[in-house]
């Protein structure tokens, strides 16, 4: 008996002890209600909160308050999309029809714009030089805010459900709802690799030098390729179905890859081989029900963590575990 109680004291300190190595190290509450929609920039220093028809709330990390609210013009329609330059210095919002660029610097309005077709996606380059729309109705625009110059890519024969641009605006990933992921060039549209999921692309995202590109399915499967060639480097080693991935960043300096998913999963990949390294569950909002949590945005900190912000309104810091990664 004594044995027995000794064993399951140790068991308690183990369970316990995991338990609170998968907790975050910080813990910051954004938002009381439901979240529609929440972005990060690439160092996790900004984070924009939409919770509907009022304004985004612009946080900077480390601060007790907001530090800008930014209102969609007249529209009372819902913010349901939200991106940020790979720089960190501008950031787009935007309803169904309409976006606006904003400065994350200044915090002031940088243009407005109405739309003549249904939003699905949108994605911003450097210092919000470009920028990249996808719509319901099949068709990707690029906008060079510069000249004023617009492209429309015609390559897909389905709705547009993600598209992404490289930091310096040259190269756009865009992913439709039949499964098909197509990197182009932005000078003439002319496609550069293409490849084909088995169902329909949720996520497409694109490192910010454009040397890799990740893209999942609404099933779950998870594929890195290399640019511009296109070329199938991984797929990810997912331990389980039933999760669909809603956010990533790519870190080829140091072979990385972090995603976020439905049902409030968090997790760290090797990027050549698609090998799971850390899984997190992120936290969650007690007054809302049904009681989970998507990752809409993640983030490399620095070398020892990473950062995510939540549809429960939690942006948490994690600790990476330098013993499993290589």
């Amino acid at each position: 008996m004594r044995w027995l109680t000794t064993a399951l004291y140790v068991t308690f300190l183990l369970l316990t002890g995991c338990d609170g190595a998968d907790r975050p190290l910080q813990q910051s509450r954004y938002a009381e209600g439901t979240v529609l929609a929440a972005e990060t920039s690439a160092d996790g220093r900004f984070t924009l909160i939409s919770t509907g028809s009022g304004p985004v709330q612009v946080w900077q990390r480390g601060d007790a308050e907001p530090l800008y609210h930014w209102y969609q013009g007249a529209s009372t329609q819902d913010i349901v999309l939200l991106a940020i330059s790979p720089d960190g210095r501008t950031a787009a919002t935007a309803t169904n029809d309409t976006v606006a660029l904003w400065s994350l610097e200044q915090g002031r309005n940088l243009g407005f714009y109405q739309l003549d077709h249904t939003l699905r996606s949108l994605a911003l380059a450097d210092g919000g030089l470009s920028l990249l729309l996808g719509y319901q109705g099949g068709e990707v625009e690029y906008v060079d805010l510069r000249s004023g110059r617009r492209l429309r890519f015609m390559g897909h024969q389905d709705r547009i459900n993600a598209v992404d641009l490289s930091a310096n605006g040259r190269y756009a990933l865009s992913a439709s709802h039949d499964g098909q992921v197509i990197l182009w060039q932005t000078t003439d549209a002319a496609i550069v690799a293409r490849w084909q999921h088995p169902h329909s692309v949720s996520l497409a995202r694109l490192d910010a030098k454009g040397g890799y590109a990740f893209s999942a399915d609404a099933q779950g499967g998870g594929e890195i390729h290399r640019l511009p060639g296109g070329e199938l480097q991984a797929r990810l080693q997912v331990p389980h179905r039933g999760q669909t991935f809603v956010s990533a960043r790519l870190d080829p300096a140091n072979n990385r890859l972090v995603t976020g998913g439905t049902a409030r999963r968090l997790a760290l990949w090797q990027l050549d081989d698609g090998l799971l390294l850390q899984s997190w569950q992120v936290g969650l909002h007690t007054r809302l029900r049904p009681a989970s949590a998507m990752v809409y945005g993640v983030a490399f900190g620095d070398q020892g963590h990473i950062y995510s912000i939540s549809s429960a309104g939690l942006g948490e810091t994690w600790a990476l575990s330098t013993e499993r990664t290589r």
